[in-house]
């Protein structure tokens, strides 16, 4: 079996690199048979449609590509719009069985012909089209004769049936332009569920009208009102995605505490903020074994007023989220807060239950009655995970194996127990690692099972905000969705680098702003002067990774960590993944290969640059205190940069460093490996290989902490 899968993964491999001519597609199709041929765009370029005259979702989604082709191409097509009717003479056909709404389990394939003849697009429904309608878009290329689109076939259907992206709007607010930019990114990689994490303690983002308190205490002002709900809702729909909220109890609930008190586990007053306090020494350790057992802010769960209270709010939700999901948190609770309350206690007592963790399941029980009520399907983090859980609650799973928390269960125990999975394990882009960790979550089981519904890209705001969300999102997220879309056994990462490095410039194209986002960050901590020096340094650095840059900001004095704080610092502006980063590893690991001269070339003015780069940029005048902290990674990336050179005339001399020569450059690589403004130097590794003359392997994984 072995033996088959890597000749299976051999073909993929050699069939991707044998067709230059294709573009980057992303995620990329289950099938794709290339041809000789292109079929070339001009103004007469139009398309038709054989479908429902009624269907708004198709004829939204073909006007907005057919234009996005149109301001890409400059050719100022002749026809305007696409309108409901069938036309033999149109270049690009499109036929549909049968309008659809987004749901999960509906037929997402689809079918895409261009030869000589023109473009033929066949899906069963309006959900299947969009997704083809994303692909001819990504298949448009240019050469000097024009645009055109290259003949192939295509065949697609996505490998899981829940493909999403949770973005927290509580820790800071995400507004309603970020939020519809996401969704435009997320159709353009063919996922379909937007998940808002909607309250926290640090803020309540939806109204209610029947509680208008929550937002009245516990927003700060900065919600979304029902109306934008509802055009989020509806600009979602339209791009074949429905929104999942999520409701976060019993924990995570000082914002529902600020304006309704009595519900709480502990008496107040309450206001939105932070679960956890910054010590007032800024100088002490984190405790995180203290952080964990800290009594919370908790609903109380023995109140029958909270679970009237709960009917009346998730009623009103219901109107507002067509999609049959509701989903309640339930992660994180310690039940110390539990613990304290002698009421609860003597609760416990009376009813048999044992410990805070029945009382969890107690919770969870109740919770399930009411969204059942409500005609939705439950969903809750792992934590809600228990052998009584009713089969049709969908478990999310987040926790690692093995890990610094302890799992609820395996995805596969969990689902061969009857339970729904959606896996969001070793897809946090809040850990802020690299694209192929994502790439190869060994947390999707290699075996598919009918409950493992796919999986979600988590993006938790204690550390990004409007500012740079978009830039901690994307284009990682690109990656995560391949593999939720795409068969298991494609998976060469440096194919996977250049299609997701393209498709960042396509997402940028559409008006994504996370380029944007970095660049006005260089511009803000260059005070204004030109960035081209510090851009240089800052393209191969990456944020410090996994839960080290939030927990060593809890450290902080209270004004530099709490949630209104503005993220300015270096490593709150930079890509995870550099695309600088990966041309130069590319370009090592060919060189130490090959030890060609062209290679040889481009390393050695790569490393040149960084050299002179740092007396350029002590020159450049930076005053922004944001800056300060990165100045030596400067430094350590000249001296590495200059070990590196030396490394490569000890290559061309067949020899290699002596021991004395070794000592000094181990501690250079030590000096170029400490964090310094939440950031890393991200080349260390690759000028390592050149000194060693092998190339290094990257990490497999981060260290938690």
């Amino acid at each position: 079996m072995k033996i088959k899968f890597l000749i299976i993964a051999f073909l993929i491999s050699f069939l991707l690199s044998a067709q230059p001519q294709l573009p980057s597609l992303m995620p990329y199709p289950k099938s794709v048979i290339a041809q000789d041929g292109k079929y070339r765009l001009n103004a007469s370029f139009n398309a038709s449609c054989v479908a429902d005259a009624k269907d708004d979702i198709l004829y939204s989604s073909v006007n907005r590509i057919f234009q996005g082709i149109n301001r890409k191409t400059s050719l100022y097509f002749k026809q305007q719009y696409i309108k409901p009717g069938t036309d033999s003479k149109t270049t690009l056909k499109i036929k549909v069985a049968k309008k659809s709404e987004m749901y999960r389990g509906v037929d997402e394939s689809y079918s895409l012909l261009v030869n000589a003849d023109g473009i033929l697009l066949e899906a069963s429904n309006s959900i299947g089209a969009i997704r083809g309608l994303e692909t001819l878009q990504q298949l448009l290329q240019k050469d000097n004769e024009g645009f055109y689109i290259p003949f192939v076939q295509i065949n697609d259907e996505p490998r899981y049936s829940w493909r999403g992206l949770m973005i927290d709007v509580a820790r800071h607010f995400i507004p309603i332009d970020v939020i519809k930019r996401n969704i435009d990114a997320m159709t353009t990689v063919k996922m379909n569920v937007l998940h808002l994490h909607l309250t926290d303690d640090e803020g309540f983002r939806i109204e209610s009208k029947l509680f208008p308190k929550l937002t009245e205490k516990g927003s700060n002002g900065k919600y979304f009102t029902q109306d934008q709900i509802r055009d989020i809702v509806g600009y979602a729909r339209l791009r074949g995605i429905m929104v999942v909220p999520e409701f976060d109890l019993p924990g995570h609930t000082r914002s529902w505490f600020a304006g309704y008190p009595e519900f709480a586990s502990a008496p107040g007053p309450y206001e939105p903020g932070p679960r956890f306090s910054a010590p007032v020494n800024s100088n002490e350790p984190i405790n995180i074994a203290a952080i964990m057992s800290a009594p919370t802010p908790t609903l109380d769960p023995t109140k029958e007023e909270v679970y009237a209270f709960m009917d009346k709010f998730f009623g009103e939700m219901a109107t507002l989220f067509p999609a049959a999901y509701m989903h309640i948190g339930a992660d994180e609770n310690n039940g110390v807060a539990w613990k304290n309350n002698p009421a609860i206690v003597n609760f416990m007592k009376q009813k048999g239950i044992k410990d805070v963790h029945e009382l969890q399941a107690y919770f969870v029980k109740r919770m399930y009655g009411i969204v059942k009520k409500h005609k939705k399907t439950m969903i809750g983090w792992e934590e809600l995970n228990s052998p009584d859980l009713p089969k049709d609650v969908a478990v999310q799973k987040w926790i690692a194996e093995g890990g610094f928390m302890k799992s609820n269960g395996k995805p596969l125990d969990i689902a061969a127990k009857g339970n729904p999975v959606i896996i969001s394990t070793g897809f946090y882009t809040d850990h802020f690692l690299p694209a192929y960790i994502h790439y190869q979550n060994q947390n999707l089981p290699a075996t598919d099972h009918p409950n493992i519904w796919g999986g979600e890209a988590a993006q938790w705001t204690e550390i990004a905000d409007a500012g740079n969300i978009e830039l901690r999102i994307w284009p990682r997220t690109g990656a995560i969705a391949e593999r939720l879309w795409s068969p298991a056994n494609l998976n060469n990462i440096e194919n996977m680098y250049d299609r997701l490095f393209s498709l960042s410039k396509q997402l940028d194209e559409q008006g994504l702003q996370h380029i944007s986002n970095y660049e006005r960050g260089l511009r803000r901590l260059s005070s204004g002067n030109e960035y081209y020096y510090l851009r240089n340094l800052t393209d191969v650095l990456a944020p410090v990774r996994v839960m080290k840059n939030l927990f060593g900001r809890l450290g902080n004095p209270t004004q530099l960590s709490n949630n209104s704080s503005p993220l300015v610092e270096g490593g709150d502006l930079i890509f995870p993944d550099s695309e600088v980063k990966r041309t130069f590893r590319k370009n090592v690991a060919k060189y130490l290969d090959k030890k060609d001269s062209e290679t040889e070339v481009l390393i050695k003015k790569q490393l040149e640059l960084w050299i002179a780069n740092h007396n350029a940029l002590m020159n450049a005048g930076m005053m922004h205190s944001g800056y300060a902290n990165l100045e030596a990674h400067s430094k350590n990336l000249q001296k590495l940069s200059e070990a590196g050179l030396k490394a490569l005339e000890k290559i061309n001399a067949g020899q290699t460093f002596t021991t004395e020569e070794m000592t000094g450059i181990q501690q250079i690589l030590k000096e170029a490996r400490v964090p310094h403004g939440n950031a890393e130097l991200d080349v260390v590794l690759e000028i390592e290989s050149l000194i060693k003359q092998t190339l290094l392997p990257e990490p497999k994984m981060y260290p938690f902490l």
